[in-house]
């Protein structure tokens, strides 16, 4: 048999025992009670039938569908913003305390890269290259200027990358 005649088989079973336990549910239902009497008699059985109805009631809920009706709407969440204000002192003392970021010169050593053996100035802390040179002196200049500018320095490095200058600074 193939997979697809399997599972219509098995839903058409699914189906049959549904419509099963609905029409048992749909039947009365026969409560037996026993009354206590005296010990000497025999014991008297009550029958007592309740409505269907009833029992449907207490026994099945109708199933929940996902599907929302017309009267049914579904509520967005509420979008809440909440915006932050930070007063931060612009004095003169605090813009001292901060130290502007120095300009590193060293060499590329990716052999994967275009500009590989050429010297790079690049920002403290980034991962960024400003600009390549094919010279090292090229690149002091330039990293000199953009040092002049932010009021920082420059850390030179030799061709193996350890330092060679640290707090390099022309002064005009």
């Amino acid at each position: 048999m193939g997979l697809f005649k399997k599972r219509r088989l098995k839903k058409l079973a699914k189906q049959q025992e549904k419509q099963a336990m609905m029409q048992k549910a749909a039947e009365p239902v026969v409560v037996e009670e026993k009354k206590p009497e005296p010990q000497k008699q025999a014991p008297v059985v009550e029958k007592k039938v309740e409505p269907a109805s009833k029992v449907v009631e207490k026994k099945s809920e109708p199933a929940k569908t996902n599907v929302l009706e017309p009267s049914e709407k579904k509520q967005e969440p509420k979008k809440v913003v909440v915006e932050k204000k930070i007063e931060v002192p612009v004095q003169e003392d605090v813009k001292k305390d901060l130290k502007a970021a120095k300009y590193h010169v060293s060499q590329n050593k990716d052999p994967r890269s275009e500009s590989y053996r050429k010297w790079r100035v690049r920002k403290e802390g980034s991962n960024k290259t400003i600009k390549f040179f094919d010279t090292q002196k090229q690149a002091i200049e330039y990293a000199e200027s953009l040092a002049n500018t932010a009021g920082s320095s420059v850390v030179i490095h030799k061709m193996d990358g350890s330092i060679r200058k640290q707090d390099y600074a022309k002064k005009d």
